[in-house]
């Protein structure tokens, strides 16, 4: 589903999906498409659908006690700095809300203005 919560999908990451699709079931239905352009569609949509899961709106409770606090906020600010090449990424991938495989001041900012709210 497309929207701005938890759970869902932004536009743009919907949009880059059918994209692939598209591109993927035209080379699907091109009888005389070769191998290499099979594959290359192929690794296309992959990419596709992995950059989508990737894009999923992740909720800003990191410690989910039903509310977003400085306890949510100090969570992320524990795993500041770290990113897809650190040795505890499959712990802290939890703090990438923005789901650009690193955990910066983005963020930071995206718990920082859901307390605001």
């Amino acid at each position: 589903m497309v929207g701005t919560q938890p759970g869902q999908y932004p536009q743009a990451a919907k949009d880059a999906l059918g994209v692939a699709i598209q591109a993927a079931k035209a080379v699907n239905d091109n009888a005389s498409a070769t191998q290499s352009q099979v594959d290359s569609a192929a690794t296309a949509l992959g990419s596709a659908v992995d950059n989508f899961k990737a894009a999923v709106i992740k909720s800003a409770d990191m410690n989910n006690d039903g509310s977003i606090n400085v306890g949510d906020l100090a969570m992320v600010a524990y795993h500041y700095g770290k990113d897809s090449t650190s040795a505890d990424w499959v712990t802290a991938k939890a703090a990438d809300l923005n789901g650009d495989n690193k955990i910066d001041i983005l963020d930071l900012a995206i718990v920082a203005v859901k307390i605001l709210e």
